[in-house]
């Protein structure tokens, strides 16, 4: 964490010691962000449909960030750009610097329950590079964290806050599209409920906000990204993307082949996380493969959302009882393989940084490719040591 630190530390110090004028300017952290504050002040200035002309967005950029001459796209919703107004209410570096404060807070509380039944100490759990990574980048990805969080660990005992928070997850859709699915397997009647009424209410607001054709500039936006970049690699994408599919495409893959790859992994991921719910299965095996399979089923997925994974990381080191007894499970180093799966799951702690270097020197490779469906298989085995007490 201290060598994060200061790789942060020094980066915002050059920033902060430059002028910002120049093209040769040290160009600011949080390079999402810098969208996000973009867009705000379209939004405000110029209307909410101008963040959708590409020509207004670029240009905007270049004019409050002409250090930074890799532009980005904007392809939220209308949900997350009504919520992000605010932004340029501030000069960047302060929204920065509140951004980072907002997002350490919102990780600790995402994963205060598990930590604590894992037993993990504070400083493993805040040194998790998914953290520093999102935060380098400038991304929301500790605030879906926290929803998907709450949503799944909250559905049994407070289901009208874990749908409320689901509902939240309309900023960026596709991540809570297996919800209503993991839900209606484990009847969790009450969350979908509210799930549906919050996510709709969100969608209805922004209407009445932007209207309609908002809406269609959004989903023009996400078919153009996906059909030029997602499936064409345009930019080097696929060496962000620690999927399936990228890794595919990399490798000379036609684009329907891809694709079959992709849902050999999916599917199988999707059906047994559905099983895990039906069964009642502990909640840390349920948590752990809902999201992990959540990040599975991305066609599209790049490296920053990895900060989800210290939430499998933490369930995964909680005791579970087995189905037919109340006894825990023996500590994992003391069962054959045991070292094994100790081994996966360091690397799987360290995977968001390497995803991170993967993107700056791309023979590297994305490991998460491979991490991710081992993860998966390791839940799989620990379901098994549920269901027969007696394999260790």
């Amino acid at each position: 964490m201290l060598v994060q630190w200061l790789a942060l530390g020094a980066w915002a110090v050059s920033w902060l010691t430059s002028d910002g004028g120049g093209e040769h300017s040290m160009p600011p952290l949080g390079h999402d962000l810098r969208v996000y504050w973009t867009v705000s002040w379209l939004t405000t200035h110029l209307g909410a449909m101008s963040a959708f002309h590409p020509e207004t967005l670029d240009a905007a950029q270049l004019q409050f960030f002409p250090a930074y001459t890799e532009l980005g796209h904007w392809l939220y919703p209308p949900t997350f750009q009504w919520l992000i107004q605010p932004l340029s209410w501030l000069p960047y570096s302060w929204t920065y610097a509140i951004y980072v404060t907002v997002s350490v807070v919102l990780f600790a509380l995402a994963v205060m329950q598990w930590r604590r039944w894992a037993g993990w100490p504070w400083l493993v759990v805040m040194a998790f590079p998914g953290l520093w990574v999102a935060v380098l980048v400038g991304q929301n990805s500790i605030m879906t964290l926290l929803l998907m969080t709450v949503a799944l660990s909250q559905s049994g005992a407070r289901p009208l806050l874990a749908g409320v928070c689901a509902g939240l997850l309309v900023i960026k859709p596709q991540f809570a599209v297996l919800l209503p699915l993991w839900w209606l397997c484990g009847k969790q009647w009450r969350a979908l409920g509210a799930m549906v009424l919050t996510g709709g209410v969100c969608c209805v607001l922004t209407l009445l906000w932007g209207g309609w054709a908002l809406w269609e500039a959004f989903f023009a936006a996400v078919a153009t990204f996906n059909a030029e970049v997602v499936q064409q690699g345009a930019g080097d994408i696929w060496h962000a993307m620690p999927t399936v599919f990228a890794m595919a495409r990399l490798q000379g893959a036609t684009l329907p082949a891809a694709y079959v790859l992709y849902g050999l992994v999916a599917v199988p991921s999707v059906l047994f996380t559905a099983w895990l719910w039906v069964r009642q299965a502990p909640l840390p095996l349920r948590v752990a493969a809902a999201v992990i399979a959540t990040l599975l089923v991305q066609p599209y997925l790049l490296y920053y959302e990895l900060a989800w994974l210290i939430v499998p990381l933490l369930c995964l080191a909680t005791s579970i009882d087995p189905a037919p007894s109340g006894s825990r499970h023996p500590a994992a180093s003391r069962r054959p393989w045991g070292w094994l799966e100790n081994l996966l799951l360091i690397v799987a702690w360290a995977l968001p940084l390497q995803a991170y270097l993967a993107v700056l020197w791309t023979p590297m490779g994305q490991w998460g490719v491979w991490i991710l469906p081992a993860l998966m298989l390791l839940i799989v085995v620990r379901a098994c040591r549920w269901t027969h007490p007696r394999l260790t």
